[in-house]
Formats: C-alpha cells, structure tokens, sequence
C-alpha cells in the first residue's frame, strides 16, 4: 500500500457529530452515512467554507480506547476561515498542525478498515524506529476522487497523526 509523509497546517472544521461504536459503524444501521447524508444536504449554510468539494470525516478515540466496546467520535465537516457563524446544531473542532502519514484508499467506505489494518499491522513495524503515532484520531478526506459511500472507484486519502521518534 503506497504511503506518503504530509505536513498540514492548523485546520478549524465545522459539521456534525456523533458517538459511535465499531460495531454501530460495521454491522447496524451504518449511523455515519447517515450523519454524512444529513451534513452534505446542510453543507451550504456554513458561510465561511474554505472548499466545500474537501469534505472531512475526523475519527477520534477515547483514552485507552477499546474497539470492541467502546464508542468514539465521528465528526464530519469543511474547513472554515471562520467560526462567527455556526450553523444550528452543528459544532467545530480544532486539528492542531501536524505530520501525517497519507494512504489514498480507493474502494467503497465499508472497505476502509484494510487501511487501518495495515497502518497497524505493517507500516508501523516497517517504520518502528522512525515514527509513532501522536494522536487519538485520524482524518478521512473525501475530495474530487471521492464518487460516494459504495462506488469501488471512490479514493478517499485518509491520514493518521505521527511524530519523529
């Protein structure tokens, strides 16, 4: 799996939120295509949307997150210039600058896991005394390559926080 080192810049994102479990997001009624669908049908009343085609799914765990029992964040939003005016209901989040390592996953999202099996089961060892992961969160980035939530031709970059050991 191709893998690339990014910086990016301090981000302000505003959208939805929800927790969620593992297995909510897997087996049930799949309640992040649903928070997205009611996010991209809101998506025009964020005034100050830096790129409304750079949309952002922002997964965050808990301290000493467990997969099998514990819920985490799903966020879903743009980068914004501004926080003046958020849009009723809808919340922001900072992502402090930082590197990342960038895997672009093309397939449908119910797919995307393969990326963090590999972040955690290969790239990690390959890489064991370079770099370690510095945050609880990662960040899907569904852009122009992005067709939708079942298309096998969508790309999504999804990138995950890391620093020099």
């Amino acid at each position: 799996m191709d893998t690339t080192i990014i910086e990016k810049p301090e981000m302000v994102l505003v959208g939805l939120a929800i927790d969620v479990t593992l297995k909510q997001v897997l087996h049930v009624d799949r309640p992040t295509y649903y928070l997205a669908s009611t996010f991209m049908k809101r998506i025009n009343e964020i005034g100050s949307c830096k790129n409304d085609r750079e949309v952002f799914g922002l997964s965050t765990d808990p301290e000493n997150y467990n997969p099998d029992r514990d819920a985490f964040e799903y966020f879903i939003g743009v980068e914004v210039s501004s926080l003046v005016h958020i849009p009723d209901g809808m919340v922001y989040r900072r992502v402090p600058a930082n590197k990342y390592v960038a895997f672009s996953f093309k397939g449908p999202a119910d797919k995307a896991g393969t990326v963090h099996a590999y972040l955690y089961s290969t790239w990690l060892h390959e890489n064991v005394n370079e770099y370690e992961l510095c945050a609880p969160y990662n960040i899907e980035i569904y852009g122009d390559k992005f067709i939708g939530p079942e298309s096998e031709e969508s790309v999504t970059d999804i990138i995950f926080p890391i620093r020099n050991k």
